[in-house]
């Protein structure tokens, strides 16, 4: 009985995560549709089209922005021993959190020669859409192989700390990155300084709202992790699902009916991460207050 009791509160926990990242993902793929896929598409059937250059877009931009967090998905579904498959689902969508930033890092920081991306543009556009899913390959391979070979295996992935450890560090390495970037090229300014305290205000914020839960210290900052990049994942793909859509409604956008889509997509996905990270704090078994004597 206690078992079940405590397989039923750790889904309870789990569900959370795995209805956004399900539905993140479904909204992400129909914003590829939209805005690549199908236009595209329709560029390839016209006859005077350079069929090879744009099955080549296609392709690439469409394999570029599913791929990574897919195979990060399904890496990370069969990386816990467990027969819940709330379980698997929940593990998977972990991996899709890393893999989301995997894929933004290695897209930031790969460089490629002007003169050979001029010369083979095609070429050029498949390393930079395909690297980053290659990288997530590896990268996630080497984390579900050592999570199941693990003790913890059968355990939550937010208790293993390699992936802790990796999920944290990528969420900072990106907004760091880019103020070390700035700092050698010497164009460092207040504004260099935004997206690095916006992550750690994000988490502090997070950890607080942790406070009287039954979870570890350890456990806190790593679930602040998870809120950070749940809200940044929103913030690339309900944006982009807007802007798709609006696509369609509106064939001739002014700049300022552009900037009000904007808004409205970033302010989409902040809602949606609120309403995610009130029902996951929801789901923790609360700490009883103390009586005082």
């Amino acid at each position: 009985m206690n078992k079940l009791k405590n397989k039923t509160k750790t889904e309870n926990i789990h569900f959370p995560l795995v209805i956004t990242g399900y539905s993140l993902f479904t909204l992400l793929v129909i914003g590829v549709l939209l805005s690549t896929t199908i236009p595209f598409g329709m560029i390839f059937l016209n006859p005077n089209a350079l069929h090879g250059n744009v099955a080549v877009a296609l392709i690439a931009l469409t394999v570029g922005a599913l791929l990574p967090t897919l195979v990060g998905y399904l890496i990370g579904d069969h990386a816990i021993k467990s027969k819940s498959k709330v379980n698997h689902h929940f593990t998977g969508m972990l991996f899709g959190l890393l893999a989301y930033w995997i894929m933004i890092l290695l897209s930031a920081f790969i460089v490629i020669p002007q003169e050979f991306s001029h010369e083979y543009r095609n070429i050029t556009l498949i390393v930079l859409n395909i690297l980053p899913t290659i990288g997530v390959i590896l990268i996630a391979v080497m984390l579900a192989v050592s999570h199941v070979r693990s003790s913890q295996a059968k355990q939550d992935l937010i208790e293993f700390k390699p992936f802790a450890g990796l999920l944290i560090a990528s969420a900072i390495a990106l907004p760091l990155g880019a103020l070390v970037q700035n700092i050698f090229t010497n164009t460092t300014n207040v504004y260099s300084f935004v997206p690095l305290l916006v992550v750690l205000a994000l988490g502090l914020i997070s950890y607080w709202t942790l406070r009287g839960v039954r979870v570890t210290t350890n456990g806190r900052i790593v679930w602040s992790a998870v809120s950070v990049s749940v809200l940044f994942v929103a913030m690339f793909v309900i944006p982009h699902f807007v802007s798709a859509v609006a696509g369609y409604i509106v064939q001739r956008p002014t700049v300022e009916v552009m900037t009000a889509v904007n808004l409205v997509g970033y302010a989409l996905a902040v809602i949606v991460w609120l309403v995610y990270w009130t029902v996951q704090v929801k789901s923790f078994t609360r700490l009883r207050p103390t009586r005082k004597r």
